[in-house]
């Protein structure tokens, strides 16, 4: 096992040398197949992994072979990746391929580390699971330690075929990033945010979502988003290139409320129930998030999305609880650091469907519930959780989870050098954020509730939930650092949606001071004095923060409004029409607009202008 593990560190594991890759990054396959090479493959007989109990019943010497027992398994289980154009490394569509690599297979199979699939079997019944039964794991292990015989090639099965282009049949939409990026062939794992305007005029309801990944050999996995403020625009291409760097991208950029529009290597795409489709609405952009991972040569990626329309009005609409913590703080060293987080279910609800994500230093992923009654039932558990492969998963059946039940997050994390993922090393203090090297410990959970009333009384509760957690987080960083202007707008952005307005601007005020030119402190300072009616210093506000940031179609809308409170009927005008050039679905400006000319309509009959 002590070669096992080194290979996967050197071909597969962030190198630690403070960076958060190794200059030549194999692909996840490479990490997990052949990272696992062992000389020579013991024969499977009574063993139990991730859960799976049974015995392999060894066949008489010589009578495995690969036409009769091994092509079925691999063809069903292995070729969708490992074919030409796909994320693995190397095909398995024949003897002789597969051949090659039998120990190889044999090994990563016998550890579960292929084909991937990280949810603890008996911890959830998920839908379209990849894994292999212990007789098949067997046959394998048999066939290896024998040799690898091919046997008669009568008794094999017909080589797998795949739909050419579009799995679900030819889309009503694609959306193409306009032009390609090119991965450098070295270099840290890199997340790139690409922009797809949409000419959408009307509203449409989307049953179904399929990822064409451009590159599936260095595209690690994708996320769908919305931008219905096309505030992503501006960020495209600002750097020269393709897209706009980072995991982050501006605020209501975001999944169809209630959905995961994810693709990950090994993904079947599937049409949606009619009943659960989502609006998009007119003129809404696509943001495409890619992670990437270098290949060692440079590569060329242009992504595409196809979406598949219903004219059916959905009946239903699913809603996502994140269980979270943001005020991880992992001191080096740790290897068993913890962090929990629950939400209490005000309505019945149906579990659709968990997607679980953490960067490298998480080990054990639980999620669960605790009914009224005080029974427990999983919803997941990952006992070796892997950044590589990352992914959705939907239950068979639906989970009925009652009223009052807490549903349940606890991760957790190895910063130590027994991590041999750890990509810091020595290991060093890591806290929540957005690169990899930072942590994060999400499990959003998708749900269904029996009503609409449901849904609202649902998403109030968790509305609450949310505004706490974002006020613990900044409070918690303000007490790492009083100076942190930034957690200073958090934490004052959010009183002030609380009501808390005196406490709003004590914050503000001290962001200001400490960065003048932060453009959102301005803002919200803004809005803090609307709300307390003093108008001229609202309006100063706003206008600095329009220095800081000319776009900020927000701050226009505010001083519209400001100046239309005044009376001032000229300014307003001017500052609703700059926030509708900024952003043309700025719906407040848009309606305050439309009120402003009626009163200017009526003071010109009134003044008997012709």
């Amino acid at each position: 096992m002590k070669k096992r593990h080194k290979l996967w560190r050197d071909l597969g594991s962030p190198k630690r040398a403070g960076r958060a890759r190794p200059a030549k990054a194999a692909p996840p396959t490479v990490v997990c197949f052949v990272g696992l090479v062992v000389a020579g493959a013991a024969v499977w007989l009574g063993h139990e992994a991730n859960g799976a109990t049974g015995e392999y019943l060894t066949r008489p010497r010589g009578t495995v072979t690969f036409h009769k027992d091994i092509a079925p398994i691999v063809f069903s289980h292995c070729a969708t990746c490992h074919r030409p154009g796909q994320s693995a490394p190397f095909s398995l569509l024949n003897f002789a391929d597969t051949r090659k690599h039998a120990r190889e297979i044999a090994e990563v199979t016998a550890q579960r580390f292929m084909p991937p699939w990280p949810p603890e079997p008996g911890y959830g019944e998920f839908a379209d699971e990849r894994k292999l039964s212990v007789e098949e794991i067997g046959l394998i292990q048999q066939w290896a330690a024998e040799g690898a015989v091919e046997g008669s090639s009568a008794e094999s099965p017909a080589p797998p075929k795949w739909t050419a282009g579009w799995h679900l049949g030819k889309p009503d939409l694609v959306a193409e990033i306009p032009q390609p990026y090119t991965l450098a062939a070295e270099g840290k794992d890199v997340y790139r945010n690409f922009v797809i305007p949409v000419s959408l005029t009307t509203g449409r309801y989307v049953k179904g979502v399929e990822v064409q990944p451009g590159n599936p050999r260095v595209v690690h996995h994708a996320f769908v988003k919305l931008d219905r403020t096309r505030q992503s625009r501006p960020l495209e291409g600002k750097d020269g290139r393709p897209g706009f760097a980072g995991m982050q991208a501006p605020n209501g950029v975001q999944m169809p409320d209630g959905h995961f529009l994810t693709w990950q290597p090994g993904k079947v795409p599937s049409m949606e129930n009619e009943r659960l489709a989502w609006r998009w609405e007119p003129n809404a952009d696509i943001v495409l998030q890619l992670h990437l991972r270098p290949s060692g040569r440079p590569e060329m990626i242009q992504p595409s999305v196809g979406f598949y329309f219903t004219d059916l009005t959905p009946t239903n609409a699913p809603f996502k609880i994140d269980l979270t913590s943001l005020a991880i703080d992992i001191p080096p060293g740790a290897t068993d650091y913890a962090v929990e987080d629950h939400f209490v279910l005000p309505v019945d609800v149906e579990v659709l469907a968990v997607l679980p994500h953490a960067h490298y230093l998480a080990r054990e992923m639980q999620g669960f519930a605790t009914l009224p009654d005080g029974s427990k039932k999983w919803l997941l558990l990952i006992r070796n959780w892997d950044f590589n492969w990352q992914g959705d998963y939907r239950y068979t059946h639906p989970i009925s989870l009652p009223k009052g039940t807490k549903v349940s997050m606890r991760y957790t994390y190895d910063n130590s050098t027994n991590n041999l993922r750890n990509p810091l090393n020595p290991p060093q203090r890591v806290r929540y954020g957005a690169n990899s090297t930072d942590e994060m410990a999400e499990l959003w959970i998708q749900v269904l509730t029996h009503s609409p009333q449901d849904l609202a009384r649902l998403a109030k509760d968790y509305s609450n939930k949310v505004l706490k957690v974002m006020a613990d987080y900044n409070e918690h960083l303000l007490r790492l650092d009083p100076a942190d202007a930034n957690s200073h707008v958090g934490l004052g952005s959010i009183l002030l949606g609380l009501g808390k307005t005196l406490e709003a601007l004590d914050h503000l005020r001290k962001a200001v001071e400490i960065q003048p030119d932060n453009a959102q402190a301005h803002y919200y300072l803004g809005l803090a004095l609307r709300v307390q009616k003093k108008l001229p210093e609202a309006a100063e506000e706003f206008g600095q923060a329009l220095r800081v940031d000319p776009t900020d179609y927000k701050s226009h809308g505010n001083l519209g409004l400001v100046f239309l409170q005044q009376g001032n009927l000229a300014r307003a005008e001017s500052h609703f029409r700059s926030a509708l050039r900024i952003n043309p679905d700025d719906e407040i400006s848009r309606e305050s607009l439309v009120d402003l000319l009626k009163i200017k309509a009526q003071l010109e009959r009134k003044n008997g202008a012709p």
